[in-house]
């Protein structure tokens, strides 16, 4: 190999480095039913279990205009449910089956942690369950080499759950981690777009 050749790798390798240090959201694992088809999602209510109402409603309304530019129809939360409706399968699933919506996906965080300057992230990976063998889900899982923090920040694990309103079971689950390096609002544009990146994404 050529000088310039090794200096164009490692160029490229340093480049690949900064870029996955400025990512705010990687993708932990991905689940789904290996009979879930992305393109069969018309109309989805969109719930975002977060205490914030505001945030909530800025969480929401932005998988609602992300979800357009694929053809869908996504409703938040907010503007369907009562304030008092259980946001659990009890409260939710007869409004959703009412209103017509074919897919629920709820958001929730699952964990958050303080990662110093000096120490690497070490991925998350939610480890196969009994019931997910049985059920069949297709696992899939991202490997992540993420650099050495530079600075201190949270680490926010956050699942995401795709469910059929007809059959009330989970269709598609992704674990994410966020690093909140900046105001909230401001990293949500991009969570939602990699959450609907992936969850449209056809395994191999």
């Amino acid at each position: 190999m050529r000088m310039n050749d090794r200096t164009i790798n490692l160029v490229f390798l340093v480049s690949a480095g900064l870029l996955a240090a400025c990512a705010s959201t990687n993708m932990i694992s991905i689940r789904r039913k290996p009979s879930f088809q992305s393109d069969k999602i018309h109309h989805v209510l969109v719930i975002g279990l977060i205490k914030d109402q505001n945030l909530r409603k800025t969480f929401e309304e932005e998988f609602v205009r992300q979800w357009s530019g694929y053809g869908v129809k996504a409703v938040s939360s907010l503007d369907v449910l009562p304030s008092t409706t259980p946001l659990n399968n009890i409260g939710v699933a007869p409004i959703a089956k009412a209103q017509g919506f074919d897919a629920v996906i709820v958001t929730r965080l699952l964990n958050k942690k303080k990662i110093t300057a000096g120490e690497p992230a070490i991925p998350y990976v939610v480890p196969d369950s009994a019931d997910d063998a049985q059920n069949g889900n297709t696992i899939l899982k991202v490997l992540l080499a993420p650099p050495v923090s530079v600075s201190d920040y949270d680490l926010a694990t956050v699942e995401s759950n795709l469910y059929d309103v007809a059959s009330e079971q989970r269709v598609w689950s992704g674990i994410s981690e966020t690093k909140e390096m900046k105001a909230i609002p401001k990293l949500i544009p991009p969570f939602v777009k990699l959450i609907l990146k992936r969850l449209y994404e056809i395994p191999r």
